[in-house]
Order: structure tokens, then sequence, then C-alpha cells
């Protein structure tokens, strides 16, 4: 716009140096017309902004990968078209706390509504938020730029792209306890087991009803029972190294985490994940589809952190290592001797992704560490565990 008003200073300018030189009618007809058509021009776009209406659409959620677009409708009352219209968002990834601006510039037409799109970046995992908080409109000599004010901001979810993976299991992980463990938290159907009581309800089995204490109470009472949970395999993750390793790499942890859990479900293993969040060392049992999009709308709440061995060093800590038989980490950054440590304790196997073009084991350290390759990470993997 500095430009335009420049090259527009020195046309005025000569206009009037060549009034002033002729003192002809004509001359003033034109320095009148070159004053009045800007100034006009000015007023109407900003009776035009006025009435202007844009709203902000996007989609709820994509994959990584997935294109994805944030989409602006433009409401207008035909008739005056302003030059340009100049949007400018505000992306802010949650997970890696990265924020960027992005400036848009439309050119309406003359129709009432009109919609446009700009693309988004997809190639990291998180919650997305889409900030628009002004939008600029320029006249058509572009000499005059009209703000109006716009509070709106739309969340997206980029899950992480699920990649082909293949669990052999060298040996079944076996429970260390012995007799029957029963979830603290999930009722279940093993009736040999009260999880609790709670008063019947129009559809519950006759066969759930507790007779004897529904006598004594006056009121039916139905018994739900336990669920056996004898969880060996725990699945752990770290979503650690923003600042030491590139974003993508930990977007990797996370589609791995996910896909390898989703291997361990297609083998009927149940199995828990856990990570860090908030500080605390958090558990969470995976015994269907349901409850590993469960782990993965909790992944997306989480933000990446410059600790790489928090989630090991609480793990230990709570010696969290003698309830299971298997234990899989997948990071982005190791710490050889605490995995070393954790590795003497209990069968330990480690997936890290890595910048290089092919697959590679190592089993030096005391435990079993998998590196998978960035290169094709659509390419199906056989992974012994």
């Amino acid at each position: 716009m500095g430009k335009y008003r420049i090259y527009y200073g020195i046309v005025l300018l000569a206009t009037i140096l060549l009034f002033l030189w002729t003192n002809t009618a004509q001359v003033l007809l034109a320095l009148c017309l070159l004053v009045f058509f800007p100034l006009l021009s000015g007023f109407l776009t900003a009776v035009w902004v006025h009435t202007l209406c844009l709203e902000l659409a996007l989609p709820v959620s994509c994959s990584t990968g997935q294109e994805a677009a944030v989409h602006f409708k433009v409401t207008k009352k035909a008739g005056w078209i302003a030059r340009q219209l100049v949007i400018p968002v505000t992306v802010y990834n949650r997970m890696f706390d990265r924020r960027e601006k992005k400036w848009m510039s439309v050119y309406p037409g003359t129709r009432r509504q009109e919609t446009f799109m700009m693309p988004l970046p997809t190639e990291l995992c998180g919650e997305m938020k889409i900030r628009l908080e002004e939008i600029y409109c320029y006249d058509s000599f572009r000499l005059f730029r009209v703000k109006k004010s716009f509070h709106q901001e739309q969340v997206m979810m980029i899950y992480p792209a699920l990649v082909p993976v293949n669990l052999m299991l060298r040996q079944r992980p076996k429970s260390k306890e012995t007799g029957d463990i029963y979830d603290e938290d999930i009722r279940g159907h093993d009736a040999t087991e009260i999880f609790d009581l709670r008063n019947y309800q129009e559809g519950d089995s006759i066969r759930a009803v507790h007779w004897k204490l529904s006598t004594k109470l006056e009121k039916l009472l139905v018994r739900e029972f336990s669920r056996p949970a004898s969880f060996d395999t725990i699945l752990l993750f770290s979503l650690a190294g923003r600042n030491r390793v590139p974003d993508r790499r930990i977007t990797q942890v996370a589609v791995l985490a996910l896909s390898v859990s989703e291997a361990l479900l297609r083998l009927d293993m149940e199995h828990q994940v856990g990570c860090m969040t908030d500080g605390k060392l958090l558990e969470m049992p995976v015994c269907s589809r349901t409850d590993s999009m469960k782990v993965r709308d909790s992944m997306m709440g989480m933000r990446s952190s410059e600790e790489p061995s928090a989630v090991i060093r609480s793990f230990m800590k709570m010696g969290r290592q003698f309830q299971y038989t298997k234990v899989i980490f997948v990071t982005a950054e190791i710490d050889d001797a605490l995995l070393k440590t954790l590795g003497s304790q209990v069968n330990l196997t480690v997936i890290l992704p890595v910048e290089k073009k092919e697959d590679y084991t190592d089993s030096s350290g005391g435990y079993e560490m998998l590196a998978l390759s960035e290169s094709d990470p659509d390419h199906s993997r056989y992974i012994y565990i």
C-alpha cells in the first residue's frame, strides 16, 4: 500500500504544479477528480467492510499427512467490490507449543456469498487451534486500508495416522501373579466376584438380584460382577525431546505407540498404556478399540516436554516394573543407563524412530532396541517382541 500512496502523491503533486502553472479549468477538474475518487473509494470500502460477515470453518479432525484446510465464508452486500481482502489467522499446535501466523489474500467477486480455502499443515499431530481476530480490506486504488475485528476460534484434532505393524511374539507374556486379579475400576461379568451393588433397573437379569439383602432392606438390589484383569504387558511412550529432536520424530513416536497398541489388540492381548501427563504417570487399560480411542484422545491433550526419561524414572520409582512381565517403550530419545537398569528387572523392548534408511536392532545394552526408519513409515513391519 505504501508504494501506491507514493505514486498517488507524485501524480497529485504534479497535477497541483501543473494547475499553478497553467491555471486552467481542465487541470482544475482533473485535480478535483484526482482527489474525489480516492476519497469516495475509501468511504465505500469502509461501508462495504461494515456490512461484511466472515465465518470460519474447518474439519473436526484429520490424520497426519492428510489434506486439510480452513474455509472462510464471506457474506457481503452486492454492488461495491473491494479490491483485496487480507485475512490473517493464527495457527497454534498445543502439543509442540508452536504458533504460526498465516496470511491469506483474496479478491472478492460480485456474488453475495463466496468461500475461500487456506491449506493447513498436518505433518504434526496434536490439538490445533485456528484463531481469527481481524481482517484488512483495501480499496480499489490501494490507498486506504480498513480494519474490522472478528473474534473466532476453531479447534481441530490431528490424530496420528496408524502404520501397518505386525507383532511377532517370541513368548506370550504371562502374569507373575497367582490366582485371579480383578479390576478395581471397571465392572465385568465374573459372577464369582462382586464389584458393586445398586438398585434394580428395568432390563436387569433376575439372576443378578441379591435376594437375601433385598429382603432385608425391602428393595431390589442387583449385584454388579467384577472383571478379571491380568494385565501383564504395558506400553510406555514418551513425547519428550522438544528442542532437541525434530518435531516430526516426536509425532512418529505417537504414531508408533498407537500402532503397536492396535497390533496388541489384534493379538487379543489386553494391556496397559502409560505416559506422563501433568508431571504424573498415567496408566490406561486397553481392552478394546474404544479404550484405544480414549488413549488417542488423551494423547492429543498432552504437551511435548523436554525431559526425555521422566516416564521411565516415574515408572521405576513407583516399582511398577515388578507388576508386569513385558514392557514396550516407544521414545524419540534413549537414556541408556536408565534403560539398562530397567532391562535387568523386566523384559524390555525399546522402539526408537530414526532417520536412517533401514531398520535395525540392537540387543547389546541388556534390552532389545528396535530402530525403525522414518524414510518409509507406511511400509508394513514385522516386529519381534
